[in-house]
């Protein structure tokens, strides 16, 4: 008597839902990582982004009041800090409540220094040796903090402070 038994086999269901459980614990863990590297190339981006306006804003505010005099950070009508510069122009620079900082010169109209993909959360100017015959060389201390990104979790925020000296010296 011979057995008649097939040279043929396959998969058993057992195995073949062994196989796709271990597939699909492969792909979760593929798809986890792969989401969190997309979040943090938008949060870099964020980064750059905030880091790029400030930058920006603080390096064109700078070059202003380096050349600049009679600075003030209190009597400035509304604005946040106000001086006269080489042309002898009075310039006025505020936090809007849009969150954006703006420059008012000549024109006489508020100028946009920051883009709408951030937002300006604090400004702050402190004038120093202002007076006259205090012997002292006029300085501006600038701060500004930022934030960029529409999620929460993918926020950046940045601070930024610098002091500018007046470039004409202060007569004795």
């Amino acid at each position: 008597m011979k057995k008649n038994k097939s040279k043929t086999r396959g998969f058993t269901l057992i195995e073949l839902l062994v196989a796709l459980g271990v597939f699909m614990v492969v792909m979760t863990i593929t798809m986890s990582a792969f989401l969190n590297i997309i979040d943090i190339q938008k949060k870099t981006e964020a980064f750059r982004k905030v880091n790029d306006n400030l930058n920006f804003a603080m390096e064109a505010m700078m070059r202003e009041i380096r050349e600049g005099n009679s600075y003030s950070a209190a009597d400035c009508g509304g604005a946040k800090f106000c001086f006269t510069d080489k042309d002898n122009t009075l310039i006025k620079y505020q936090l809007n409540a849009g969150g954006y900082i703006e420059r008012k010169g000549l024109s006489g109209e508020w100028l946009r220094l920051t883009s709408d993909e951030i937002k300006i959360t604090k400004i702050s100017f402190s004038a120093s040796g202002n007076a006259v015959g205090d012997k002292q060389q006029p300085l501006v201390t600038i701060a500004i903090s930022g934030e960029s990104g529409i999620k929460e979790k993918l926020k950046s925020r940045l601070n930024l402070q610098t002091t500018v000296s007046q470039r004409k010296l202060d007569p004795l």
